[in-house]
């Protein structure tokens, strides 16, 4: 009996080890083919009045550039974390030509995507918002494991107990509220999402497809080819 209740449990316990081993799985390898079909079905869309909500966000590289970026992102999210670096590589190769609208459009299914913006908002009232990015998003995986102010020490902001003060405020976010009705308004569906001069992009393009989209629009042209305003 005992032998038998024994083969019982090593099964179940066995069996809960492929379910976990599936989990993982379906997260680290499934989760791209999703993003692959999304970038096939979704095409690009016009946003009207889209130079209207530029100083809504947070305001990065060139304000004047001939290119403007929107983008709406999460703290918390991989890709974002990944077209992050895509994006700042793109900042240094036209520093003069290229802005940045960064938006706060937090995940509902990510933990820590609310506490993650306020941080990054409170680190932007000492004029630390770009370096606070950084950490963030390089810091991903110790979200809940480290605290804050180790985030805030990194990205050199200057008074940590003013920082550490905002941190522990539990009211909504302004900017976060409002960018987020306005990823809701403009039919955002997925991060990381890039509007570039007015065209809402499917996908999140890779670095040489974005690099191209710039030289399109610094050429006079439409970034996305074949695309046409409705």
């Amino acid at each position: 009996m005992k032998a038998n209740i024994d083969s019982a449990l090593t099964g179940i316990l066995v069996a809960c080890a492929l379910i976990t081993t599936g989990l993982v799985i379906h997260r680290e390898f499934i989760a791209p083919s999703m993003s692959a079909q999304r970038s096939n079905t979704e095409r690009p869309v016009f946003v009207a009045n889209w130079k209207s909500y530029i100083g809504d966000g947070v305001q990065l590289g060139q304000p004047t550039g001939r290119v403007q970026l929107i983008e709406f992102a999460d703290f918390e999210c991989p890709y974002c974390g990944q077209f992050h670096q895509t994006l700042k590589t793109l900042l240094q190769h036209y520093p003069d030509k290229v802005a940045l609208t960064f938006m706060h459009f937090p995940l509902k299914g990510h933990r820590f995507a609310i506490a993650a913006a306020r941080v990054a908002e409170c680190a932007d009232q000492q004029g630390r918002f770009a370096a606070m990015q950084d950490q963030l998003f390089e810091g991903q995986e110790s979200f809940g494991l480290k605290p804050w102010t180790q985030y805030a020490t990194s990205a050199g902001v200057p008074d940590l107990a003013a920082f550490a003060a905002c941190v522990q405020k539990t009211e909504p976010i302004p900017r976060v509220v409002k960018d987020e009705h306005l990823g809701n308004t403009l039919d955002v569906q997925a991060t990381p999402t890039l509007i570039i001069n007015g065209w809402k992009l499917g996908h999140p393009p890779s670095e040489e497809e974005l690099d191209a989209m710039v030289k399109a629009v610094l050429a006079g042209k439409q970034p996305v080819s074949g695309a046409r305003k409705s």
